[in-house]
């Protein structure tokens, strides 16, 4: 995936004014708590985060790359300069900053990982259909209710120093190292961060800092009136850079700072984070769950949380295949005390097994629908009706397996001419109404066909009758249902 080294300086550069904007607007001082930042109360009380989105790229499992994307949002009518910090972790080296817009640097770091995210939903809701499907095949009609949920869901004393400065347009970035020997207080004059970010500095000891000063851009009233989501061009700095991550006994450890959301006064509009790994590194991942969970796609592939802007929610999606793996966890209107951490891993020869099976599971829901659905079927009808209705294997009864087939036949007939309408119906929004008419008419034919071919020749009543031929679909699709519930699970469908 394509990486420009300016747009991703430029891109963490936002960030860290994110997040010293949160501390700052989270009391009537400048800011404290994970990030800090030096601005009369009057104007911090007048920004806000626009936008956040970080990629921790996975080089290895000892380095991580981080490219960060921030917008903050001047809601006061004019231009005002500002200074906050960012944490950088241990080690980190290779900075590059640039200004840029979101729609920009979508284009260039995030798209690809997005279609991954989406071919992956498109493919599990594939499969979740055609796992339905097959109990449609076997003549399952009855459990159609139950498929709806799953369907609809420097030295002391002396002045600091930084490692290195970069410079925008509107912005001025600088690199510092915190070490037992930096003076804090000394840094702090410097740097120019408020005196109240001095525990938090401490606690860095061993880290690396950015100091950013940002010239803020007024923000435009459609941005903070609109409805449709965060505006597709709006200005913000693209920061980048790598670190090391730190060893722990679980894995090397990468703490992404999502925790400085919790000092702004004002929601952050969107916070995306992407954790992407190549093949041969695997990862767990712990982040905060922060409004209602909207996880997961519709079946038109649009992310559910979109249609939660104006809101808190939050939304965790993920891929795998040949590309490796990519993560990510979508939040809106919502400000974190949490960081999202990032644990690091060999892949293992499940994980691997795993991630070919999540890349192939439409074809694999296929083969399954189609054999168990039908072999469930066939073996209910073969065991259970002779005795549900005290006959042998008589011919005359028609009994014998093969008879059975009789129904996967009409309803494979169905599943392609109305079926295929009654998808499309159901894709279009028209969800309930498609299920309703599925049952009936799936069940309607079935029981239609069951009592002039069958029930008149089984010597037993009609009622007797027609109570087997229920049984014996609630036996096998009950049968296959809890098989199906439990591959959708082991491949990551539901």
């Amino acid at each position: 995936m394509p990486h420009v080294l300016a747009g991703n300086v430029l891109r963490w550069i936002s960030l860290f004014l994110l997040l010293v904007f949160m501390a700052l607007l989270a009391s009537p001082f400048p800011v404290r708590a994970d990030g800090g930042a030096a601005a009369p109360y009057e104007i911090w009380v007048n920004l806000k985060e626009g936008q956040q989105i970080a990629v921790v790229t996975l080089k290895n499992e000892d380095t991580a790359k981080i490219d960060l994307f921030i917008s903050i949002l001047d809601a006061t009518g004019e231009s005002h300069e500002v200074t906050f910090f960012l944490p950088l972790g241990t080690n980190a080296a290779d900075f590059s900053v640039v200004e840029q817009d979101i729609h920009t640097f979508n284009e260039q770091t995030t798209a690809e990982l997005d279609s991954f995210l989406r071919s992956s939903a498109y493919n599990k809701n594939l499969a979740l259909n055609e796992l339905f499907a097959g109990t449609l095949l076997a003549n399952g009609f009855l459990l159609v209710p139950l498929w709806a949920p799953l369907l609809l869901t420097g030295c002391s004393a002396v002045e600091p120093k930084p490692e290195a400065t970069f410079q925008t347009e509107s912005s001025q970035i600088s690199i510092y190292a915190i070490d037992e020997n930096t003076d804090l207080e000394a840094l702090i004059k410097t740097t120019g961060l408020d005196s109240s970010v001095q525990e938090l500095l401490a606690r860095l000891r061993g880290q690396q800092i950015a100091v950013v000063k940002l010239q803020t851009q007024p923000q435009a009233e459609s941005t903070s009136e609109s409805t449709e989501g965060p505006e597709a061009g709006e200005p913000g700095i693209h920061l980048a850079w790598t670190a090391s991550l730190v060893p722990e006994e679980s894995g090397n450890r990468y703490s992404y700072p999502l925790g400085t959301g919790a000092s702004w006064s004002k929601p952050i509009e969107l916070t995306r984070v992407y954790v992407v790994a190549p093949l041969g590194i695997d990862f767990d991942v712990s982040y905060p769950a922060i409004g209602s969970n909207q996880s997961g796609y519709t079946f038109r592939t649009r992310s559910r949380i979109s249609d939660y802007y104006q809101i808190p929610a939050y939304a965790v999606d993920e891929a795998r295949g040949n590309f490796g793996r990519v993560w990510r966890a979508t939040y809106t209107q919502s400000n974190s005390a949490e960081d999202i951490v990032v644990v690091a891993r060999p892949q293992t020869v499940l994980s691997r097994l795993y991630a070919g099976i999540q890349e192939n599971t439409a074809i694999l829901a296929f083969i399954f629908a189609l054999i168990f659905g039908l072999a469930f079927w066939v073996l209910a009808w073969y065991f259970l009706m002779p005795r549900l209705i005290g006959k042998g294997h008589d011919p005359k009864n028609r009994l014998r397996w093969y008879y059975s087939l009789i129904y996967p036949a009409i309803n494979l007939a169905l599943i392609v001419l109305p079926g295929i309408i009654l998808f499309l119906l159901f894709t279009f929004g028209l969800a309930i109404q498609s299920l309703v008419v599925l049952f009936l008419l799936f069940g309607g034919v079935s029981i239609l066909v069951f009592m002039l071919v069958h029930a008149r020749h089984l010597d037993v009543s009609r009622g007797k009758a027609l109570a087997a031929f229920v049984e014996v679909t609630l036996v096998s699709n009950g049968c296959y249902l809890i098989l199906a519930l439990a591959l959708a699970k082991l491949i990551g469908i539901i």
